[in-house]
Order: C-alpha cells, then structure tokens, then sequence
C-alpha cells in the first residue's frame, strides 16, 4: 500500500531522513576535524578552550555542572560561532540544491528539519551531557551499553595527541563510523603524549594572548580574563 502524506510516502520519507542523517554525521566530523586541524585559527580557538582548559586531557572528564566555552562569548545558546557559522552556510548550501533540484517542499521541510535536529540532538545535547556525571543515560536498560562506549570513546577523543599537540582521533559523538571509514577511529586510550601536550597548551596560549591584544586594541569585544589559559 502506497501511504502519501504531504506529497510524501513511507519509503521515501524513511530515505530521506536517513539519507540526512548520514549526511549530518559526515558534515559534523568534517567540521569537528577541521576545527582540530587548526588551518582556521578562527574556528579552532574557542575550540580548544572546551579542550585545553576546561577538559582538557590532564583533567577530569566530567562534573557535576557543565564548564561551557560559550560563557562570556557570542553563542547560541549553548553552541559557539565555530559551529554555528559553518553549520549555517551547510544548512544555506543544502536548502539551495533541494530547491534546486525540484525536491518537493515536503521532503524539503523534513530534510531541513532533520538536518538540523540530528547535529542539535548529538553535538549539543548529547556532548554536553557526555561530560556530567550520573547522566540518565547510563542507567538507562536500553541504552547504558551504547552511550558508555560512546562516551568513552569521546574520553580517548579529549586525550589522543599527536606529537604537534593535535587532537587526532574520534571526531564522532554518538556514532563512529566515519570514524572507522576514515582511519581516525582509537578505541583505547594510549599513553599521554607530554610532548604533542606542551605543544598544544604553548599555541593555545599564543593564540590566546594574539586575541587579547586585538582585545585590547579595541578591535573586536573584550573575552573574560578567565579564559586565559593559566601556565602549567
């Protein structure tokens, strides 16, 4: 039985979303991986805050609170400029071929949503709860196994560095076959690499003073003196 709704049927709307849905976990590890890159300073510096200093590989992975790099910073919400300008310009591009494409408005309304409501649900949502304790999720029956392994991994995520201090593995949240597909996937922790992490926290700091002197120039608005990464 063919069911239409919205000009849509069954078989097409369940391709569609997870058509989007893959689509939205290769463009969130993409984006996750060039924001570790650091070739766009601009993405990469609040960043590593969440990375260098407020989890950084020697500290704790979770609290009872979480320490968001969006306090004090332009945001929405919760999420910073590194994610949302991009995703903006992603979500622009993808709108532009469905309408350009003739894809019904239908399916357009829920590639759209889906697009959008997937990297919120697991980029947003799901991260930042990764890192508090006594989360719902790792008591719950039917998924406690999938979001401890999740989590865990997004633990080796926060302490895999190479030795020019990059952040080089497990760039997926919830999932981590882009991961595999990719050759990025470490699902054990290794040895901390002091060498690749003195790297890092001496071009964070860099960075971080370059900011705070084009702060200080009355250039662009001024970031709390707290998020000066603190020497070691």
């Amino acid at each position: 039985m063919n069911v239409q709704f919205l000009g849509m049927s069954l078989y097409g709307v369940v391709v569609a979303v997870a058509i989007s849905i893959l689509f939205a976990e290769l463009a969130g590890y993409i984006l996750h991986r060039v924001m570790h890159s650091e070739r766009f300073t601009i993405l990469s510096r609040t960043h590593l805050i969440h990375h260098l200093q407020l989890y950084g590989p020697t500290d704790a992975m979770r609290a009872d609170a979480y320490k968001n790099a969006t306090d004090g910073r332009t945001s929405l919400g919760n999420i910073g400029m590194e994610w949302v300008l991009p995703s903006v310009a992603i979500l622009g591009g993808c709108w532009l071929a469905l309408w350009g494409w003739g894809i019904g408005w239908g399916y357009q309304l829920l590639v759209m949503s889906t697009l959008l409501g997937w990297p919120l649900f697991m980029f947003s949502y799901l991260h930042d709860r990764m890192h508090l304790k006594n989360f719902w999720m790792e008591r719950a029956p039917l998924l406690r196994i999938w979001f401890k392994k999740a989590r865990r991994l997004h633990d080796v995520h926060h302490r895999s560095l190479n030795d020019d201090g990059i952040m080089n593995r497990n760039f997926g949240i919830g999932f981590f076959f882009f991961d595999r597909a990719f050759g990025t996937l470490a699902k054990r922790h290794r040895a901390m690499n002091w060498r690749g992490y003195r790297s890092a926290i001496r071009r964070h700091r860099a960075n971080s003073v370059s900011e705070e002197e084009r702060l200080a120039s009355g250039m662009t608005r001024r970031v709390p003196h707290s998020y000066l990464l603190r020497g070691r």
